[in-house]
């Protein structure tokens, strides 16, 4: 007995000896397992030519990469496992293919997709901070791309946005679904990003149309609704986001435009002589790229004599990105944007009768200089197919004051305006691909304002944020997100102010084509510094501040559908009701006629918005309708809020015959029903508004019958020669005409 307990039977030792070489099976077994797989192929269009810059990704994952200059794409980092595969490029459509990649498998598959004009699966990136198909996205969204910009020869962002349906810009301030009313060039409730990074003035927190670089631009992404549960303040009323390109080969391009504004239908308006009024520009654009580098240069200079006088301006613009491929999980990429605008200080008209000019004691030699610079820094990672981040350093400088060559600005000073304003941020975020239904956005976000300034004074604000968002997909047919963020706001030494912004969706498809999306959530924005403390003038209308301002907050439900039909026909509606209290507005002082910005108790805006494209002939021929109805109140004193069109009426048309291809753009606004009808006593027949009704027609002839890389293009603007203001006062564009040549060298 002790002999065996101190000596083990025989039989004991071979189950020992054998269980060792069981554990190294059982650990290289493991080991294959994890080992990860490589999908790699080729991106071709219908005819077998490879294409450049096509996006393949693997649902589930976080991994994905972009066809080269020769059509190859490689997916490293696999683990095994069932996938769908989906391929997408604009102006293609997207096709994806069921996968199983095993362990250590080294696959191929290849892509051929088809040229179209209709954006079937796009991929919009805004809506939840990461890469989404339609299907998924729970709030309305609206796209308009460079073949749209460049079909108009758009040059400003706020003329693509005017061709946007349910949006309406009142010169420069942007209204979502009448989110916003009109102040002029202070706050917004439209947060504008370029490529994901915010660019809104820190003294003002307005929106800087110049800074963008249309000519570099790939397309524009609007969502419509209460964003601020993943982009805190200004988000309120919905988020622009302007998405550059990136060049997948060399790319060289150069357009000059030329063109005069038509004279008005009254001889009294003309002021200008018998020379026309003449507006001419030049963009240039050179990008190149290699195995890990790439980058875009752009600049610009446009001249507008303008049609209403001392409403000239000069502007120059340069912007220059560049892409670095660390690894192939590591990216790095930078981008600088600047602006040098030199323009005269039209604020409004001197009466109905001398609609064009300004009042007769305006000083003709007064001009604002402004300058703008946009800085980003950005460093990706995918850290495993189940997990990536992101790190985003921002910095942005606005500056401008007023000057004059004739008038000494001492007996009036409330006049030169001046204002440095620098924005520096930092966002972290993750994306976390938790198992094959649940996807996690997640991050902090910081930053600082430091405002010099004669205007609002010397001021300093502190923003920090966390905020995270869940998406589960319950099946293929159901997608539920919810989301929240928590954001604290302090300006110079006022209280800090703490908000917490939910948000929840659901969408669910029924049947192939259809989605049914509805949505929740919560918005705030923090009243900009300018709104706070702004003390100036602006032809005789006078500004007081108001630092006791509370933030806005609003409360928005959304209910929508979108069906798809065969050959190119869809439809999407959708019903919204948003609630404010708080909501900042300007108002007129009866004591002393001065404008401040006062919080109105409680608001409420109720409508609903149809849009509708059909392809009768393919590609050949396309057609857009939006309709958007709104019925805006302010609930304290019972009657509409000020500055929002009731109706807004979107129709586009594209036809294209060879090389030769027309278009017209024709857009609707019902007539203002409330304004300011206090400005009344400094601005003579304010009253004087109408609904607008827009006609703008283009032909173009492109160079591919001959072979030559050219585009001739005729524009007319407003071709009925309608006169309307978008804001009191202030007579819009009358028919201009453009002739633009654009050529890839």
């Amino acid at each position: 007995m002790q002999r065996n307990a101190l000596n083990p039977a025989p039989i004991n030792r071979l189950s020992a000896m054998s269980i060792l070489p069981a554990m190294m099976c059982l650990l290289s077994f493991s080991l294959l397992h994890a080992q990860p797989a490589r999908l790699s192929g080729t991106v071709t269009d219908s005819e077998g030519i490879p294409l450049n810059g096509a996006n393949v990704s693997i649902k589930g994952t976080v991994l994905g990469a972009a066809s080269a200059t020769d059509g190859r794409y490689t997916v490293r980092r696999i683990p095994p496992g069932m996938y769908t595969i989906v391929c997408s490029m604009i102006g293609y459509r997207r096709e994806s293919a069921r996968l199983a990649i095993g362990p250590g498998e080294d696959l191929r598959l290849d892509f051929r997709l088809e040229e179209t004009t209709i954006e079937t699966g796009e991929v919009i990136v805004t809506a939840g901070k990461h890469a989404q198909s339609f299907e998924e996205i729970p709030v309305s969204i609206a796209t308009f791309d460079s073949r749209q910009i460049e079909a108009r020869g758009i040059i400003n962002l706020d003329d693509a946005l005017r061709k946007v349906s349910g949006v309406h810009v009142a010169e420069d301030q942007v209204n979502i679904r009448g989110s916003s009313g009109y102040s002029r060039a202070l706050g917004s409730r439209v947060m504008l990003l370029i490529d994901g990074a915010p660019v809104l003035a820190g003294d003002a927190g307005e929106i800087k149309f110049d800074i963008v670089p249309m000519f570099a631009v790939e397309r524009i992404e609007v969502v419509k609704g209460a964003g601020s549960a993943l982009y805190g303040s200004s988000a309120l009323g919905g988020v622009i986001n302007v998405i550059t390109r990136e060049p997948r080969t060399r790319t060289a391009r150069i357009r000059l435009s030329s063109g005069f504004w038509d004279e008005p239908q009254w001889e009294q308006w003309r002021w200008w002589g018998d020379s026309p009024r003449y507006r001419n520009g030049v963009d240039a654009q050179y990008g190149d790229a290699y195995e890990n580098f790439s980058f875009l240069l752009t600049g610009s200079l446009h001249n507008d004599q303008a049609f209403r006088q001392n409403d000239d301006y000069l502007r120059g613009t340069f912007s220059g990105r560049g892409w670095y491929r660390l690894s192939p999980e590591r990216n790095l990429s930078v981008a600088v944007n600047y602006s040098n605008n030199d323009r005269g200080n039209w604020v409004y008209w001197r009466d109905l009768e001398h609609a064009l000019q300004p009042p007769a004691n305006a000083d003709l030699s007064e001009r604002i200089h402004s300058t703008k610079l946009q800085a980003t820094a950005q460093y990706r990672q995918t850290h495993s197919a189940e997990f990536a981040s992101m790190l985003r350093a921002t910095m942005y400088r606005t500056a401008f004051e007023t000057r004059s060559d004739t008038s000494d600005f001492r007996f009036r000073p409330t006049d030169q305006t001046q204002s440095t304003a620098y924005v520096l941020g930092l966002e972290w975020q993750g994306n976390w691909t938790i198992n094959s239904f649940n996807f996690l956005t997640f991050g902090v976000d910081a930053s600082f304002s430091t405002v010099e300034s004669w205007t609002y004074g010397d001021r300093n604000g502190i923003f920090a944020a966390v905020y995270a968002q869940d998406e589960i997909s319950l099946n293929d047919s159901w997608h539920l997100s919810a989301g929240l963020r928590f954001d604290v706001t302090a300006i110079d030494t006022l209280d800090h102010d703490a908000q917490l912004n939910p948000r929840v969706g659901m969408t669910y498809t029924p049947w192939p084509g259809g989605i049914v999306r509805a949505s929740y959530g919560w918005g705030f924005r923090s009243p900009s510094i300018a709104e706070r403390y702004a003390t100036a003038s602006a032809g005789g209308i006078l500004t007081k501040p108001n630092p006791d301002l509370k933030a806005e907050r609003s409360t928005s439900y959304e209910l929508g559908f979108k069906q798809d039909f065969m050959r190119g026909y869809s439809i999407d509606a959708a019903v919204f009701l948003n609630e404010y209290t708080n909501l900042v507005e300007p108002m007129i002082d009866p004591v002393d006629q001065r404008i401040a910005f006062r919080n109105i108790t409680e608001a409420r805006i109720v409508g609903y918005e149809i849009a509708a494209d059909a392809r009768p002939l393919g590609d050949m021929l396309a057609l857009t309708v939006g309709y958007t109805y709104l019925y805006p109140r302010d609930l304290l004193l019972n009657t509409t809020l000020k500055y929002r069109p009731r109706h807004l009426l979107y129709v586009s048309g594209d036809l294209r015959l060879g090389p030769v291809a027309l278009g017209a753009d024709f857009r609707h606004l019902s007539r203002i029903e409330n304004i300011d009808r206090e400005l009344g006593l400094v601005i003579p027949d304010s009253e004087s508004r109408v609904p607008i009704s827009v006609m703008d027609v283009r032909v173009s002839l492109t160079g591919k019958p001959l072979s030559l890389p050219l585009r001739l293009s005729f524009l007319a603007d407003n071709i009925f020669q309608y006169h309307y203001t978008e804001v009191i006062a202030n007579i819009a564009p009358p028919r201009g005409y453009r002739l633009m040549l654009e050529a890839a060298l």
